[in-house]
Formats: C-alpha cells, sequence, structure tokens
C-alpha cells in the first residue's frame, strides 16, 4: 500500500495494536485512537486481564482455525526476542475426554501423547508439547514501540459513533473495539456479548511448565510468566458484566490448581501462596464468531469511507492475533484498489 493512504484505528488492544503494527510497516500512515493504552486498566479494556497463553483448540470456524496455527509461529519466532516478554514451556494439557479434532496429527514443536497412568484424575486423554506464554504488560508495551518506531501515531479519545474516526484525510478506519463493539455508534453489534474470566496471579517462579485441564464444565490453567508471576484459572462464565473479582470462586481456583499441579505449592498449603492480585476481564465474545470484514459506508452526503471491522475475538485474541491481523490488512488491500477513486480526501466531519 502506499504511504498516501491514512488509516485511523479504534482500540488499542492485542488486535489493534498488532493490525496497526502491520499496516504501519506495509508503508501506511496510522493512528490507533483509543480510550486506554498499555499501562492503562479499565473492565472494557480487555488485552491486559488475559493469561496469555497459546494452546491447541479448535473454534466454531474451520477457516479460523488456521490463524492458530500461523500466529504460533509468528509467537514461537517472537520468543527469541527478550524484550517481547514471550517464552518457550512445556505444555502439559489433559482432557477429560478425547478432543473432536486429532491433536496427534497436529505438527507442533515435540508433541507427544501421555501415557495413561500418568494422567490425572478424571483426565482421559492427556498430550504434552512446546507452546509460549505472554508476559502480556510486557509484550503490549513491546507491539506499541514497535508501532510507534515505525512511524505510527496515538491518540488518547473516546470515540462514540465510528464516523467520528473519518477525520482529515482519513481513507479507511479499523474497528478494533472488542467489547465496545456492542455500544460503540454506527456499530452497535448486539451479537457482542462479554463472557467473565477471573484469574489469581500468585508469585512461583518455581513453576516452569503450563498446565491445563479441560473438564466438561470447567477449564483449569496454570500459566508461568518469564517474570516468575503465574496465572491461575479459570472461569468462562457468558454474559457475566460483574466486574469484581468472586473470593470464593479465587480460592476454588487456587484449591484446582494445586491439585493439577502440585509442584505450585510444594509440599506447603495453599494459604502460602504469595498472592499478587486478583483479575477479573470481560472476553469479547460473539455469537457468530470473529468478524473479520470490509465494510463501504456512508460518511456524509457523496462520501463513502472503507470500515474493516476485526473484534469479537472471545478468549483466542493472542492465540489468532497475527494471522487475524494479516487478514484484516489483506482484506484492506483489496478495499483500495477497488475502491480508491471513491475515498474520502480532504473531508472534515
Amino acid at each position: 500500500m502506499s504511504d498516501n493512504i491514512k488509516v485511523n484505528i479504534i482500540g488499542a488492544g492485542v488486535i489493534g495494536l498488532t493490525t496497526g503494527l502491520i499496516l504501519q510497516r506495509n508503508g501506511n500512515k496510522v493512528q490507533i485512537i483509543s480510550d486506554y493504552f498499555p499501562g492503562d486498566y479499565n473492565i472494557n479494556y480487555t488485552s491486559p486481564w488475559a493469561g496469555a497463553h497459546w494452546r491447541l483448540e479448535e473454534s466454531k470456524n474451520k477457516e479460523f482455525d488456521k490463524f492458530f496455527e500461523s500466529t504460533y509461529k509468528v509467537l514461537f519466532d517472537l520468543s527469541n526476542v527478550p524484550e517481547t516478554g514471550i517464552i518457550q514451556l512445556q505444555s502439559y494439557e489433559f482432557h477429560d475426554e478425547k478432543p473432536e479434532m486429532n491433536l496427534m496429527n497436529k505438527d507442533f514443536h515435540n508433541l507427544k501423547g501421555i501415557p495413561s497412568k500418568e494422567l490425572p484424575p478424571n483426565a482421559k486423554f492427556g498430550i504434552v508439547y512446546t507452546t509460549v506464554t505472554i508476559d502480556v504488560p510486557k509484550y503490549l508495551h513491546w507491539l506499541l514501540d514497535q508501532f510507534i518506531n515505525a512511524g505510527g501515531k496515538t491518540r488518547k479519545m473516546h470515540i462514540s459513533h465510528i464516523n467520528e474516526a473519518f477525520e482529515d484525510d482519513v481513507h479507511i478506519v479499523v474497528n478494533c473495539t472488542g467489547i465496545c463493539a456492542k455500544t460503540l455508534g454506527g456499530v452497535e453489534d448486539n451479537t457482542v456479548f462479554p463472557t467473565k474470566g477471573q484469574t489469581v496471579s500468585v508469585w512461583a517462579p518455581h513453576v516452569k511448565a503450563v498446565y491445563t485441564q479441560i473438564d466438561r464444565d470447567v477449564i483449569t490453567y496454570i500459566i508461568p510468566r518469564e517474570s516468575g508471576e503465574v496465572i491461575l484459572g479459570g472461569i468462562k462464565d457468558e454474559h457475566n458484566y460483574n466486574e469484581k473479582p468472586d473470593l470464593k470462586l479465587a480460592e476454588e481456583i487456587i484449591q484446582r490448581c494445586a491439585k493439577l499441579c502440585p509442584e505450585l505449592i510444594a509440599g506447603r498449603s495453599t494459604k502460602d501462596l504469595k498472592i499478587m492480585g486478583h483479575n477479573v476481564g470481560r472476553r469479547p465474545s460473539r455469537v457468530d464468531g470473529t468478524r473479520i470484514e470490509i465494510e463501504i459506508k456512508e460518511i456524509s452526503k457523496g462520501k463513502n469511507g472503507i470500515i474493516c471491522h476485526n473484534y469479537g475475538h472471545h478468549s483466542y485474541g493472542y492465540a489468532t492475533s497475527w494471522a487475524s491481523c494479516s487478514e484484516a490488512t489483506k482484506l484492506i488491500e483489496e478495499a483500495i484498489k477497488k475502491y480508491k477513486p471513491n475515498l474520502i480526501i480532504n473531508s472534515k466531519l
């Protein structure tokens, strides 16, 4: 694309930052506009609350599943860059029944099955493979720094209606508002809903592997970060807007994690764990799955603008970020070729 193309991105979560970095590296003039940026914490700014790690899983969209594998390769390469906060660890994953997808056919680092005699109670299937975990605050700051170093601009402000982002010579607006796509004027996607997540942060630098147990009604996970902080989770509570941590649930999470990984407490009581914090976030879920598509919108009489929607990633934001944002970038490039003669030039709202 040409550096004459100006893009405003709404939202500075992992999806907005990654989209912005890719577009800026491709030679565009990009500005990210958001209420919140890395370092800020708000219940509607989902990215800082994530675990986060990459694991083998499937979504409801087969095409979208390809994004997992592509993003894994990028994150794995980035684990060799210390500033990203991404590290490689072994991941032990247990299921109460064999998953529908054939995990053993997946081509990932050191993937192998776990013998049945080594499985925890209630688990019927297990695998171990090399994964990556992400120190989320550090990684978000790295993405922002990379974006700014590539020439990208930022502006901290609230956007009430998507048309407000078509300012000056802006040709394209990218909607990366996550959960806020439900209330953003001009979008107001009623299929978007929150899935509450709750985790407990503990100090446990001796834990050097990821553990995940997937039962029918609950998922338990232990995610070490490079700093020595370990994230214990979790829940997936759909349509729950409560932003306060449930301390009873937090204790249940701790007990589940200690049972899954006795190394966590190293023979001591769970009460001896050093708790660093209780975290609650709203995963940006969507009835029809992630929305990545182009919309041509009339901004004012006789003037159209290109909007690229890239939101609704549920709990897959980090795990699919590079591939889903690359897909959005591809759609933008195609839209520019198709609609360039009709792009907004020198218009002010």
